[in-house]
């Protein structure tokens, strides 16, 4: 009986370990992508996600379209912030259009929504 017990414990702890051996890599690109948009020197477009819409929305849209972009997660709304190694100018009406295909709540079965896009710099 301890040798069963010794025998879970150890498939246990080699499962955590191979979990935390796969997620990794993801976590520390996570951080990189995070980093890269809060440095000053990146050209961010920073968009305050509306009341009841989920961000993973906004996020895979952007994503389909090439574009770098992350929730701030230091802000009392939450606001996706975009890179724009073009420039904003350049980048902005794109990036919009990006967003306003976004127009559900959810990713699986959310409810439609009417997006009008505004960035910050744009209040």
């Amino acid at each position: 009986m301890p040798y069963l017990i010794i025998l879970i414990a150890l498939i246990v702890l080699a499962l955590v370990v191979g979990a935390i051996y796969l997620v990794r890599p993801h976590i520390r690109e996570r951080q990189r992508v995070t980093e890269t948009l809060e440095d000053p020197r990146t050209p961010t477009l920073e968009y305050a996600v509306p009341t009841g819409q989920d961000p993973a929305v906004i996020l895979a849209a952007l994503h389909r379209e090439g574009y770098t972009a992350t929730v701030d997660p230091h802000g009392a709304h939450q606001v996706v912030l975009v890179a724009c190694p073009a420039g904003l100018d350049r980048e902005r009406a794109r990036v919009r259009a990006a967003i306003e295909s976004a127009n559900v709540t959810a990713p699986d079965d959310g409810a439609p929504l009417d997006v009008r896009v505004r960035f910050l710099d744009e209040a």
